[in-house]
């Protein structure tokens, strides 16, 4: 074979095994996030974001925020570090005042902050994602 087809070969398997991997990244995120869009968190009275999140964590987050009553309707969706209080239409607040209508947060800040048990391991629970919640009072 001539050194063409090895390079067409490879970059064959190279975007082939990427195509894989977001489709995977896809699939994971819908289970976790479900049918909520960003749609869904805009409609929402309230939206808390917390960065550097894996996708595990996120889930702990969204099981640990189905028990607490201060997060009434809480809908959760995973997506990519850089989302901010105005990708869903809301002003930005601080995270510590009980009235912000949005906050953005690290994962160290927000575990700092409450009674934030589902997370006990902080270096496992860090990642690429931001997880959202849009609630309701």
């Amino acid at each position: 074979m001539t050194k063409t087809t090895y390079i067409l070969l490879a970059s064959l398997l190279f975007s082939g095994c990427s195509a894989v991997d977001d489709a995977i990244n896809d699939a994971v995120n819908g289970t976790i996030s479900g049918d909520v869009t960003t749609e869904t968190i805009q409609g929402k009275e309230r939206v808390l974001i917390i960065n550097d999140v894996s996708r595990t964590a996120c889930i702990a987050i969204k099981q640990g925020l189905a028990d607490m009553k201060n997060y009434e309707n809480a809908e959760t969706l995973v997506t990519e570090i850089g989302v901010n209080c105005s990708t869903y239409g809301k002003p930005t607040g601080d995270a510590t005042d009980p009235n912000a209508v949005c906050a953005t947060e690290s994962l160290s800040e927000w575990l700092d902050i409450g009674d934030n048990k589902n997370i006990i391991d902080l270096e496992s629970a860090q990642g690429d994602k931001a997880c959202v919640i849009g609630y309701d009072l």
